[in-house]
This record gives structure tokens, sequence and C-alpha cells, in this order.
């Protein structure tokens, strides 16, 4: 019948109480409570294959190229000679995948809480991967990526992605955007380290975590940027946070960024490019303006953490 809506099942993705994104789908691929979180793989008419964690979604087949690129490449490709990398979370995949891409890279060490997530992404979101997973420069390691990464003794990381979920109230992360956490990253890092992570929204009606992010990053690192990318599933600009000891990424040429990705990077990159690293740090006039403001610094005793989805 003209003008009917079909009879799609809804998935509600929440942004703040009165602001609510709704996802049809086709039927439900995967669904489990595991010991950390809700995690749901569901088939979209639009976006294809989803993943969802804790009702946030985390990427989805059309798209996810964009914020894996972005997420990885600025960092990789800002350092001289990545050779040692440390991912944390990036269940999918994906991330890792991206490391990996790169020739220089000897190791990729990968820190997951949540080995269903690993499981049902290797079933169901083989895309995402592409074979990471059995690469065999890769060491994966399940557990809690602070107590992980505490502990470890080997050489200092040349790059550190931190793909980890956002810190939702009671969550599993909330302790891994902290300035006690982020001095732990400083200090597994080489002299010439890079670190990059996922900050959360970043537009100027919800900003907060992230520029709460960026204030603690910038008591850790002498180097921090904000930038940030539109993804399509999220729906919004989402923010990523690159800090470093002494390579400062928005100095480097666009031409240069093209030079290093030729020579550097295994197979092809829909997203980024020279043009696109540079495009990536220029954000608006207002969401600058609420940046420099400065946020809170996060503290293990004074955590920022997010509501629980629905719970706003």
């Amino acid at each position: 019948m003209p003008g009917t809506i079909p009879r799609w099942q809804w998935f509600h993705d929440y942004f703040a109480p009165t602001e609510v994104h709704l996802h049809g789908y086709k039927r439900m691929l995967f669904q489990k409570e595991t010991p950390y979180q809700l995690l749901e793989i569901v088939d979209s008419p639009f976006f294809g294959k989803m993943l969802i964690l804790d009702g946030d979604v985390q990427s989805s087949q059309l798209d996810e190229y964009i914020y894996h690129e972005a997420l990885v490449q600025p960092a990789m490709i800002s350092h001289p000679e990545p050779k040692r990398v440390l991912v944390m979370g990036g269940g999918e995949g994906a991330t890792l995948r991206e490391v990996l891409r790169h020739k220089t890279v000897q190791k990729a060490t990968m820190f997951d809480l949540d080995p269903e997530v690993i499981k049902a992404s290797r079933e169901f979101l083989p895309e995402w991967s592409q074979g990471a997973f059995e690469d065999p420069r890769v060491e994966l390691i399940f557990g809690d990526a602070r107590a992980l990464l505490s502990g470890h003794q080997g050489e200092p990381f040349d790059v550190i992605i931190s793909d980890l979920t956002d810190p939702f109230q009671e969550g599993p992360s909330y302790l891994l955007f902290t300035r006690e956490f982020f001095s732990l990253v400083f200090d597994k890092l080489s002299p010439h380290g890079i670190f990059a992570l996922q900050a959360s929204l970043l537009r100027n009606l919800t900003y907060e975590m992230h520029r709460a992010i960026a204030t603690t990053l910038k008591t850790v690192f002498p180097i921090v940027h904000s930038y940030f990318a539109y993804v399509q599933a999220f729906d919004t600009t989402w923010g990523f946070a690159i800090a470093s000891k002494n390579i400062d990424p928005k100095k480097i040429l666009p031409s240069e960024i093209d030079r290093r990705i030729s020579e550097r990077i295994s197979g092809e990159l829909k997203f980024y490019d020279g043009e696109t690293h540079i495009s990536l740090f220029h954000l608006p006039k207002d969401i600058r303006a609420l940046i420099a403001q400065g946020g809170p610094v996060i503290e293990d005793k004074k955590p920022f953490w997010l509501p629980r989805k629905g719970n706003e």
C-alpha cells in the first residue's frame, strides 16, 4: 500500500534525553549479554551489518572505513617509522587492520577485554578484520587494558591506538580516560611516541566529554590536538584526539603525507590522504572556542562518565 511504513524492527540510539536516532533493521544476526556488555549485530537495509555494544553503534558495513582510517592513520603516518604498535579495544578487528597496512610494523599487540566481541566479529563481520587476527605480527591478549599496559615489560610502543568504548557510568571503560591512565600511556611510549584515541561526540551541543578528554590529555602530553570526521552511521561528527611527545601532526605537509602513504601503506585507503589529513584538524570556530575554554581534568577519583544509554 502506498505510504505504508515497512514493518522493520527498530533500534534506538540515544544521543540525549530528547534526541533519539532510529535505525531500522531487517534481522538480528547475533545478540548476547557478555560478562561485560550487551553485544548485538544487526542487518540494516541502509548501512548493512552494524555492531552495537550497550546500545551504542560501534561501526557499520557502509562506512566503518571512515571511522577506522580517521582513528588510526593520522598517528601512524605522522610517526617516522612505527614498528611496535598497541591497539586497545577495537574488537571488530578493523583498527588492527589499519595498523597492519603499514609495512614498517613488526609487531602489533592488541588488548581487548571481551573475547565474545572478537569471536562474534570473526564469524559475522569478517569484512572488518580482513584476516588481521591471523597476521603473524599480531599478539592478541584478553584482559583489562589498564592492568595489561601497567604490567607490560617489553619494548616501548611507537604508537598506541585507543579504540575503547565511551566511558559510560558503571561501564568497563570509565577509568581508561583519566589523567592517571594517560600518564601510564605516556610512560609506555617510545621517545617519538604518538597516542590516538576515539574521544566521543564532537559537536556544539554534545562536546563535554570530548573537551574533558582533551583537557586531561594536555596535563600529560606536550602536543595535543582534537580532530573529527562525520560518520554517517553515528549521524554526527565524531571526535578523536592525538597526543604526542614531540611530533606535531598538524605541521606535516599534505605532500609528505601522500609520499608516506605511497611508500608505507599496503592496499588502498578509501578515506585518508594528505588533503584529508589537513581537513581533519580544521575544526569550526564554535568547536574551537568550546575546547579552548577547557574542561574538568578527569581523574581516577573524579571520573567523567556518560549516563547509560536510554537512562539520561
